[in-house]
């Protein structure tokens, strides 16, 4: 892994500082109801009927410095719309968010914005007609960026995703793949302390995709750069993150360390095993009592048993394994 010497080398205590503060954060919006055809486009626009979407429900968290949090929840969810509110993209309805325990998240304070980074992997954010290095000459010339520290930042992220021939070529030319590099680098040349990633490997294939994870990890890990990710991939959630917050209809429903989405998701499971005879089920049932993770159920076929154990994703194998030793191949029939 090449070293991240492009990002400040800045001195980390140990205590924890609250990167930012979210108290009941909301975003309501309002459509119109419209019938199909002439005569309802016309009906819409005599008597307009209103219709109210809340995409997020109050929500409210913390997030500490250094930390890398996976955004979770279906499509709609409101995910992207708390981004977008913390960024300063748009306004909430209701509720505050305050970074670095001073910036009023809605005001877009240029102080504010000269901290934070943002990835979007279905919006672009560099020009698709230019090569990609005009973008990055245009974002050393917004954030000021000496251009000694501009080339050897711009050098080392080149390094690290192997991607220098392509600084010249028109953005719309480039590959998905070498497009969402072009846009992780342009959103950390100004040294964000503050990094959103709305899906940033969407569509990536598996080369691609593990080495923005890498980049990633080593920049949260070693310099103690503050991430908020969104993704759909299970690979990015469980390589990266540690602490979940899943977003549900709008709503929060889980806020907590990804081993315990991992038991809530999950639940339990029901194996259902069917032996050459009584005699071998009774045998197998005495070895079984001493296991107190399996629970015996009962079964309505005959010489049949069903087993129910919690099943997050991590203990499957080893209550597999376990139960293999616990039975006679030749006793089973079914599984």
């Amino acid at each position: 892994m090449i070293p991240l010497s492009y990002l400040d080398q800045r001195p980390m205590t140990n205590q924890i500082q609250t990167v930012l503060d979210v108290n009941q954060l909301g975003k309501s919006y309002k459509t119109f109801k419209k019938a199909p055809g002439l005569m309802g486009a016309i009906k819409g626009f005599v008597n307009r009927v209103e219709i109210p979407i809340h995409a997020v429900q109050p929500t409210s968290f913390t997030i500490r410095r250094g930390e890398f949090i996976g955004l979770l929840g279906p499509n709609g969810a409101g995910k992207t719309t708390i981004l977008k509110m913390l960024t300063g993209l748009i306004p909430p309805t209701s509720g505050s968010a305050v970074a670095f325990g001073k910036y009023d998240t809605s005001a877009r304070d240029k102080s504010y914005l000269r901290r934070i980074g943002m990835v979007m992997g279905q919006r672009n954010q560099l020009h698709a007609d230019l090569p990609a290095m005009d973008s990055f000459h245009l974002t050393q010339a917004i954030y000021d960026i000496e251009q000694n520290r501009f080339r050897e930042r711009l050098k080392t992220c080149l390094d690290l995703f192997d991607i220098h021939e392509k600084v010249s070529v028109p953005v719309r030319k480039l590959s998905l793949g070498e497009r969402m590099k072009m846009e992780m680098i342009n959103a950390i040349l100004h040294e964000p302390e503050l990094l959103f990633l709305d899906e940033p490997t969407i569509g990536l294939d598996f080369n691609a995709a593990k080495q923005i994870r890498n980049f990633l990890a080593d920049a949260n890990k070693k310099l103690g750069l503050t991430i908020v990710l969104t993704s759909h991939y299970t690979k990015d959630i469980e390589e990266l993150c540690r602490r979940v917050i899943v977003i549900n209809h709008g709503s929060m429903i889980y806020d907590g360390p990804l081993e315990g989405l991992d038991v809530r998701l999950h639940g339990e499971r029901v194996f259902s095993l069917t032996f050459e005879n009584s005699l071998a089920l009774n045998h197998f049932k005495a070895r079984l009592t001493e296991d107190s993770d399996i629970n015996i159920l009962n079964s309505t076929v005959e010489s049949s048993l069903d087993l129910q154990f919690a099943s997050p994703t991590r203990s499957v194998g080893r209550i597999l394994k376990g139960l293999n030793e616990k039975i006679n191949s030749s006793d089973i029939v079914d599984i």
